[in-house]
């Protein structure tokens, strides 16, 4: 790299982490809390295009990313101990037993249509059936699993006992994704001289769970007595340092792992609970936006095919949240009307951008499955929301009807 191209990738990269800390203002998230949207949708869509843009400059290359590889896995392993400390047994154990399957619902039958249908579309578009094919649809399962929740305050003001059911389900869909992420990791290892260790499918399984919940207690013993915010956060950032180093050493997902270590943390008995949980959710946001921006490098928006499987990802997974909402109303009484609480789960999490970056950025697997599968993720969104923000508008009118009244 010349002296040139050097000073291109720092402007590039101090350009990116400057608008990641801006958009992660309160002020900012405000905002998008306020009229029910989502990070994919507005303010990461910038960034979408930000890395489009500087990989059609030459900035954002293949070679860039491989030697930016510890600095990614850090992200990613920042967040996945953010999403597993959602994972606390106690918070669960408070929800009626009969909600449960109402969760599991929203989860599994967005995953089952979104199957489905991708499948049936990548294979029309050329993916054979095979390793392939399974890799790919799994990693767009897992997209489809996850949701955030919309304008809940709105959608369910009629409803209010009901809205951390919602919540849940979101925290629970995150779940389900890692859960889909690490499978594809496990089935679909790669070459023996990555790490230079090999273990049958069950032995990394087993690896996956043991280095997690041994991170998670190593974590739990370096701060469980710390008293200073400061240097909470200094061991926090060494722990998820070495845990994800060791994820990415092992060719493991590094998100899954750190999940992991995550849930096994929040589950003992710590004074600083929350204030944890709460460092981990304020780094959390530049992350999502950051991977925004090196996922736009690997964005190939003049892909036809791309923008067919977006079509048939956004509609199925619709399909399978509404599907989900109807069962779940009947099964509970008490959940609200199946219309607003589909639209209160239907728009698409930020989880889907750290399963694509694991799957575009850090195992380089750059098929043209991968890049559509980008852009069909973008193009779900995008439509998704603005059925959500119809569905939204119209419940504003009706509450200003009500409130003239």
């Amino acid at each position: 790299m010349d002296t040139a191209q050097a000073a291109r990738v720092v402007l590039a990269l101090t350009l990116a982490v400057t608008l990641a800390v801006l958009g992660a203002h309160p002020r900012v998230m405000r905002w998008e809390r306020r009229f029910g949207l989502t990070v994919l949708a507005t303010s990461g869509f910038p960034f979408l295009l930000l890395g489009l843009l500087f990989r059609e400059l030459g900035v954002l290359t293949a070679d860039l990313l491989t030697d930016l590889r510890p600095l990614f896995e850090f992200g990613l392993g920042w967040v996945g101990l953010t999403i597993g400390m959602n994972l606390d047994i106690r918070r669960f154990d408070r929800l009626p037993p009969a909600f449960m399957p109402v969760i599991a619902l929203s989860s599994m039958l967005p995953i089952l249509c979104a199957a489905i249908a991708c499948s049936l579309t990548l294979a029309w578009m050329g993916v054979l059936p095979g390793k392939g094919l399974i890799r790919d649809g799994l990693i767009l399962m897992a997209c489809a699993a996850v949701s955030a929740p919309a304008n809940i305050e709105l959608l369910l003001r009629r409803w209010k006992s009901s809205m951390p059911l919602v919540i849940e389900a979101t925290r629970i869909d995150q779940l389900a994704a890692l859960a889909l992420l690490g499978l594809v990791a496990i089935l679909f290892r790669p070459d023996r001289t990555v790490t230079l260790w090999y273990l049958p499918r069950s032995g990394w399984f087993l690896m996956m769970l043991g280095l997690g919940a041994l991170l998670g207690i190593v974590i739990y013993f370096l701060i469980r007595n710390v008293d200073d915010r400061t240097e909470e956060l200094a061991l926090l950032l060494g722990g998820v340092a070495l845990a994800s180093g060791m994820a990415g050493y092992l060719a493991l997902s590094v998100a899954v792992v750190c999940a992991i270590a995550g849930a096994v943390l929040i589950n003992f008995p710590m004074p600083h609970r929350e204030r944890i949980a709460g460092t981990l959710r304020e780094v959390e946001r530049p992350m999502y936006l950051l991977f925004l921006f090196v996922v736009g490098a690997a964005w190939r928006p003049d892909e036809w095919q791309g923008w067919v499987l977006g079509i048939a990802f956004a509609l199925s997974r619709a399909y399978g949240k509404v599907l989900a909402a109807r069962i779940g109303s009947r099964i509970e009484p008490e959940l609200p009307d199946w219309k607003h609480l589909a639209v209160s789960i239907l728009p698409e999490s930020t989880i889907a951008i750290v399963v694509l970056f694991s799957a575009a950025a850090i195992d380089g697997a750059q098929t043209p499955a991968v890049r559509w599968a980008i852009n069909a993720v973008i193009v779900g969104s995008i439509l998704t929301e603005i059925a959500v923000q119809a569905f939204q508008r119209r419940e504003r009118r009706l509450a200003g009807e009500e409130t003239l009244a």
